[in-house]
């Protein structure tokens, strides 16, 4: 069995699940920029967090938006919530765990998971830049971390020309890669919802306060 959750914001309640029986347990991202939550709490949560992924393998970790406008290497840009009292040590942890954040993952079953989603005209870009596979888009990051900066027309990120950070769900589903289900995060949901679109399916698992878990 995998597991995904959402977006964290310094919530804990990922811990309440290590003890299942699974193979692998994505966390979406998003450990920062919290609504409601001390600084100090999400700060040990997130310090929390990569010590149980570099104990654990199992423990797969997607980088957000909330986490990605506090990084160095970026142009400049600051989203709703940005700390600015803790911009230095936001950073510098994060800084110190980017080996353990990924902006994507793939599965031999042909799962995407990743913060908000891939388009398929975010994916032929990277193609044009020299990516072949869905993986490889992870390294093309390490060398030009740009590549995930906000654009498009839409203020809230609703453009299909979106990064895995920051697409939302109507542009996604009007532009899915092919053949590819997807697991996202990032825009707030009620319960845990799917679309299908054809012969893929795209979960929306952020569900905020509310504790959920997805299987699959």
């Amino acid at each position: 069995m995998r597991m995904a959750i959402g977006d964290i914001h310094g919530r804990t309640y990922w811990k309440n699940y290590l003890d299942k029986d699974f193979t692998e347990f994505y966390i979406l991202g998003d450990y920062f920029d919290s609504y409601a939550g001390s600084f100090a709490k999400e700060y040990k949560n997130f310090t929390e967090i990569c010590e149980e992924a570099r104990k654990d393998p199992r423990l797969k970790l997607c980088l957000g938006n909330h986490d990605y406008h506090y990084l160095s290497g970026i142009s400049p840009q600051r989203y709703s919530r940005f700390q600015n009292n803790h911009y230095r040590a936001i950073n510098e942890i994060l800084e110190n765990n980017m080996d353990m954040l990924k902006v994507i993952y793939t599965s031999d079953d042909n799962y995407i998971i990743s913060h908000a989603g891939l388009s398929n005209t975010f994916l032929k870009k990277m193609r044009g830049a020299g990516v072949k596979n869905i993986e490889d888009i992870n390294a093309a990051f390490t060398h030009d971390r740009d590549i995930l900066t906000f654009n498009g027309s839409n203020i809230y990120g609703d453009d299909v020309s979106q990064s895995p950070v920051w697409i939302r769900p109507r542009s996604l589903l009007s532009d899915p890669v092919p053949d590819f289900n997807q697991i996202v995060g990032h825009t707030q949901f009620p319960e845990i919802s799917f679309a299908s679109i054809g012969n893929i399916d795209v979960f929306f698992i952020d569900t905020g306060e509310k504790e959920s878990i997805f299987e699959f």
